[in-house]
């Protein structure tokens, strides 16, 4: 299959380009729920020279909100005079305004201006020592006596920035670089359908509420890790309200933090606010810590509902662990699980001074006339990318509201499935009849475009074409079936290596020295031994030649 080569030629102002991608989007479908002073910063943006736009773009990309005129120097922008003219006219920015002392020093000076401009700093100290004491006194009302060699700038309503990103991407994590790898080829996407009636958000109050939420998470990441600091920031969290992601990363914000509060010993902070979410792993850290307090009830509690009730397939396999711990504490007899039965390998004379052990035992099992690949994952998932393809990219709503997505925006929701039930029926259903051709049709169609499942570094059109030939479809089929019951579990823990050789095939774990079977591996043993798939655990032992 030939691939197609990334073009790595940008315009210089490329950035304004995908701006304005931002713009319009902002314009086009959110115009109602912009605010006024939005919709003003927008139709001035349009009035803009094309100098004074990119400028402004440029400071946009960059962190904070004060720049020094001296680092903004871009050849495709020229000579700034004009461009800050016409963006403090139209109060895009303020030129050599007020400045507090703190502001001046962290985010413009260097330690040898900071100890120019203040005589009594001493020059041994370290620079953040020299800011802390140049910070000390009132805002600086007139800056140009201070006699810099730049001028100052802040930009005004940075804020504005997030908002269109928010309303774009639906998170402002990522930014105009995701562009970027587009128009240089590096990313490929499926052209889904994409409508405003179903727009992502459909109230300014759903967005103010993931605008906070995204405040308080950058807030986060720059908070000492301190007791008192990580309530106040979960103080700070909205009420849970009508919005279902915006509970759903409320709840993440309140994992990551409750689990920062148990590890500084603030146990019932701790399980205050795990018991406000209900994301994996909150009850589980709920019935951890219960455990030592000897609240062994509560802990049984938490547990049953685990294991009745479990979120995905990962919290009621840690409910089974912890349900054999409790009985044991509480002197009971505890009947170890039995392991999936499987076959092994020892292979003691494998030289791997040259290659990864994976890579030796497929070569050891290719001269044993077996045709094998280095798959791991990504030929079930690759094979579930292509089949169920019309599913991941279905028109539903709040799915896809770019056209810059590689997977829609619910892939990993509890609902994914039952949304698309009809569409993963059909999909199934046409297993059954669907031919080799068809799946290498596909394979071509569709070569090079971002798909979740789909690695197209890895996962080969001869690799496709032995599992189609030799995995029978109700196997298939059954895997599947097992992977649509937890998406973002299943899609790891497939063995190493696949093997194919007379019509028959064989999953490989490859094991080497030390090395043992993890949790999410054991997860697909058991799966494969109630399918019947063929599979065994290639022990390479510590008598390997190492050297």
């Amino acid at each position: 299959m030939q691939k197609t080569e990334p073009n790595l030629a940008l315009t210089p102002d490329y950035y304004l380009d995908n701006f304005l991608k931002l713009h319009q989007h902002a314009t086009e479908w959110y115009s109602d729920l912009l605010s006024a002073q939005e919709q003003r910063w927008l139709d001035a943006f349009s009035q803009l020279s094309h100098a004074s736009q990119c400028l402004l773009v440029r400071m946009l990309s960059r962190k904070g909100h004060w720049f020094r005129s001296d680092k903004l120097s871009y050849a495709e922008i020229g000579e700034l005079q004009h461009p800050l003219s016409q963006l403090s006219q139209f109060e895009f920015i303020r030129v050599n305004p007020s400045i507090s002392r703190a502001d001046l020093a962290q985010s413009l000076l260097t330690k040898p201006e900071l100890l120019t401009l203040d005589s009594s700093l001493d020059k041994r100290m370290t620079k953040q020592q020299a800011i802390e004491q140049f910070s000390e006194g009132t805002d600086i009302e007139h800056t140009e006596s201070l006699a810099l060699d730049f001028q100052i700038i802040e930009l005004l309503h940075p804020r504005t920035i997030d908002v269109l990103l928010l309303l774009f991407f639906a998170n402002t994590h990522q930014d105009l670089s995701q562009f970027v790898l587009t128009d240089i080829g590096l990313h490929r996407f499926e052209a889904y359908d994409l409508s405003k009636e179903r727009r992502f958000f459909k109230s300014r109050d759903h967005i103010e509420q993931r605008l906070i939420l995204s405040e308080l998470y950058a807030n986060y990441q720059l908070t000492e890790k301190r007791s008192l600091a990580l309530i106040e920031l979960l103080e700070q969290l909205p009420e849970k309200g009508p919005f279902k992601d915006v509970n759903r990363r409320r709840e993440q914000i309140i994992n990551l933090i409750a689990r920062d509060l148990e590890r500084l010993g603030e146990v019932d902070q701790a399980l205050k606010w795990f018991q406000q979410s209900t994301l994996p792993p909150s009850r589980e850290r709920q019935a951890r810590m219960l455990e030592p307090l000897n609240q062994l009830d509560m802990m049984q509690a938490i547990i049953s509902d685990m294991r009745s009730n479990p979120k995905d397939i990962g919290e009621w396999e840690v409910a089974g662990k912890l349900q054999a711990r409790l009985d044991r504490k509480r002197g009971l007899k505890v009947t170890r699980s039995q392991k999936p039965k499987h076959a092994t390998l020892h292979l003691d004379d494998l030289d791997l001074s040259q290659t990864r052990v994976e890579l030796a035992v497929l070569n050891h099992l290719t001269q044993d006339g077996w045709r094998c690949f280095y798959s791991e994952n990504t030929l079930l998932n690759g094979l579930f990318g292509l089949l169920f393809w019309e599913v991941i990219f279905a028109p539903v709503e709040g799915a896809f509201i770019n056209p810059y997505q590689h997977r829609p925006l619910d892939l990993y929701h509890s609902d994914f499935v039952t949304k698309r039930e009809a569409m993963i029926q059909h999909a199934l259903d046409t297993l059954e009849t669907l031919s080799h051709q068809a799946w290498v049709d596909r394979y071509h169609h569709k070569y090079g475009i971002s798909n979740p499942f789909v690695n197209w570094n890895l996962f080969s059109e001869d690799l496709l074409i032995e599992a189609i030939t030799y995995i029978p479809t109700s196997t298939l089929r059954g895997l599947f079936e097992i992977l649509l019951t937890d998406l973002a579990r299943y899609r790891s823990g497939m063995p190493d290596l696949i093997a194919f050789k007379d019509g028959q095939y064989q999953w490989v774990e490859v094991k080497g020295p030390g090395d043992k079977v993890q949790d999410n591996q054991w997860r697909w043993f058991r799966h494969f031994e109630q399918l019947g798939v063929p599979f065994s655990v290639c022990y390479v032992n510590q008598g390997a030649k190492s050297q």
